[in-house]
């Protein structure tokens, strides 16, 4: 639903026009570049950044070319974590600016605002604080089913599978369900314009049961633009006890983010990147992710393939992910970035492959004789642990070989690269 935003308040003028000292307190949280009105803007949010993370006090600031503010927009959320904008095209006019906050680490949940600046005295809550309740209206223990009441007004009876209710103590609290995880734009329909997939967990004594994701679109109704949701699916989670698919990291300048989509088809979740002191840097890395995603979420946008990830080294100076698509057999795609520049990193940048040599000794020490090193080395490849693995799909079929590191000490160009695993 579309809101109306309050005037911003007068201590709000006197923090950006006022004395430098009370400014300097704040930081730069996020960061996105856009035109309005034929324009190029600068959207930053600022906060107050305390210990552990928490950023308080958020305000977003529109400004121009000169850096002069047009405008500030004091969120309806406190404050939060890992704070991310992103450019969404949900109107026919200029593209509208995606808030995301987040309530605490990587599992937690997150707080989106859409908003609208085509007015910049009078920011429009396209997204508002009140539609992050979701479309879940209800959920209750039936024996070891769970009934879920949507936003239709329909109930829904999904079975728990046995192992899932050996985890948790489910006497005396009925489930929880609170607001969304995700939110994703996506034009499905190819008219220009983006609907929204929203996703919010159903959790049990800290498991989750179940992702309930939903479509929304904007449409108008008697001269007013509301949310239209629909595709309600509720996907049963995994009940695996030390299955890290998909799990998220909280390393020391950064945080690996999971995003989910839930469909009739199926479900992808791919990683963002949240950098704690990097607005700018945190922009080229998600950029990059997403480029190297896109090939994949196109897929299962189709229904084609499902999409999941795997954090594999969480570094200072190397970040590995390794992206998994398909539906009853799978192939894995290996991103691994610089932390520090946020560039790609090849294997031409972990092994010197100038020399002959090393090619030789790849070809001794293989125990996989499907992948013929004589001819180069394969593009896909990733560390675990003390071992270099490479992957090659030969015949259709996905190939791994692995070598010890402490055998290829000769020919690894900077020791930085073989950091502390996520493992």
């Amino acid at each position: 639903m579309t809101v109306k935003i309050k005037k911003v308040l007068a201590m709000v003028c006197l923090l950006l026009c006022g004395t430098s000292t009370a400014f300097a307190e704040r930081v730069s949280l996020a960061e996105l570049e856009l035109e309005q009105n034929g324009a190029p803007v600068k959207f930053e949010l600022v906060g107050e950044k305390l210990n552990g993370g928490y950023a308080n006090d958020l305000l977003l600031l529109m400004k121009n070319a000169d850096k002069k503010i047009l405008t500030a927009y004091k969120p309806p959320v406190d404050g939060g974590y890992n704070c991310l904008l992103e450019a969404v095209q949900v109107q026919e006019d200029d593209k509208n600016v995606l808030l995301s906050i987040g309530r605490g680490n990587w599992r937690a949940g997150r707080d989106f605002l859409l908003l609208d600046f085509k007015e910049p005295k009078n920011v429009r809550e396209v997204f508002a604080d009140t539609d992050n309740f979701g479309v879940v209206k209800n959920v209750v223990w039936d024996g070891d089913a769970i009934k879920v009441t949507m936003a239709d007004g329909k109930t829904h009876d999904v079975e728990i599978d046995q192992d899932m209710l050996e985890q948790i103590n489910k006497r005396g609290k009925e489930p929880a369900y609170n607001g969304l995880t995700s939110l994703v734009a996506h034009d499905f329909d190819g008219d220009g314009k983006d609907e929204l997939l929203s996703t919010q967990s159903i959790v049990a004594d800290k498991k989750v049961l179940a992702d309930v994701g939903a479509m929304w679109r904007l449409q108008e109704v008697d001269g007013k633009k509301e949310w239209k949701t629909g595709k309600y699916t509720i996907m049963l989670a995994s009940s695996g006890k030390n299955n890290t698919i998909n799990d998220g990291v909280d390393a020391e300048d950064y945080c690996v983010l999971p995003r989910k989509l839930v469909l009739p088809g199926g479900e992808a979740t791919y990683p963002v990147v949240a950098y704690k002191n990097n607005p700018a840097l945190q922009n080229e890395v998600n950029a990059l992710l997403m480029e190297e995603t896109k090939p994949l979420l196109e897929k299962f946008y189709h229904g084609e393939a499902d999409v999941a990830f795997n954090v594999a080294v969480t570094s200072p100076y190397l970040l590995s992910l390794q992206l998994i698509s398909g539906k009853s057999s799978f192939v894995h795609h290996n991103v691994h970035l610089d932390v520090e520049t946020g560039k790609l990193i090849k294997i031409e940048d972990i092994l010197d492959t100038k020399q002959k040599d090393l090619f030789k000794l790849l070809n001794l020490l293989n125990n996989n004789k499907s992948i013929d090193f004589t001819k180069g080395l394969p593009k896909e490849w990733y560390i675990k642990e003390d071992k270099l693995f490479f992957l090659e799909i030969v015949s259709g079929k996905e190939e791994v070989a692995g070598f010890a590191l402490g055998n290829l000490h000769k020919f690894i160009k900077q020791q930085k690269w073989i950091g502390k695993n996520s493992d």
